[in-house]
């Protein structure tokens, strides 16, 4: 196998393989709200483009205490909708300026994941709505623009990991770089 073949399958192992658990870094956009409690909030519209946010607070708060407060206090915009007691918010788009959501692919199924984590190295699906988070001092939540298998069991990208293809674009820059790396007579 040539050096470029080499290459070229390298290329498309890693993209495949970008899925995983991570760790945002970078400093706070801005803060919203007052109070000795302190939770991360972070909007990950895609490797390079996640943005974190401060909350704070005294007393109970939920999730969506903190994303309320971080729209009115700034330039994130929360589009959500209130389903009433029982059912709380439905967090349907986040825009900030500059950002951008990775594009998946005509016809792919994207949305927006909601995790949790107490220290922002191991996360998890929230497990309830952002009206039902209850937050303590110290946690990290993170909204993560993914796509979805046809299905929509669960998300396929998590927090901090690099935007994953559709199927069928992999296959495509696997054969492209196969192609790149044959040599004509």
């Amino acid at each position: 196998m040539t050096s470029e073949r080499l290459i070229s399958l390298f290329l498309v192992f890693v993209i495949a393989g970008g899925a995983g658990a991570g760790t945002y870094n970078g400093s706070s956009e801005y803060t919203a709200g007052i109070g000795s409690n302190e939770a991360t909030i972070v909007v990950d519209f895609d490797l390079g483009e996640s943005f974190l946010f401060t909350y704070q607070w005294d007393g109970e708060a939920s999730g969506w205490d903190a994303l309320d407060a971080i729209d009115l206090a700034g330039a994130l915009d929360v589009t959500a909708t209130d389903y009433g007691p029982g059912w709380g918010y439905f967090v349907s788009d986040f825009a900030y300026p500059g950002a951008s959501k990775y594009d998946y692919g005509a016809g792919a199924n994207t949305g927006w994941a909601y995790y949790i984590s107490d220290d922002n190295t191991n996360w998890s699906p929230s497990g309830s709505g952002v009206s039902f988070r209850t937050l303590s001092n110290g946690v990290w939540d993170s909204w993560v623009w993914s796509n979805y298998p046809a299905d929509w069991s669960g998300p396929i990208r998590t927090p901090g990991a690099q935007p994953i293809p559709e199927p069928c674009t992999i296959a495509l820059l696997g054969l492209g770089g196969l192609f790149l790396g044959r040599r004509y007579p």
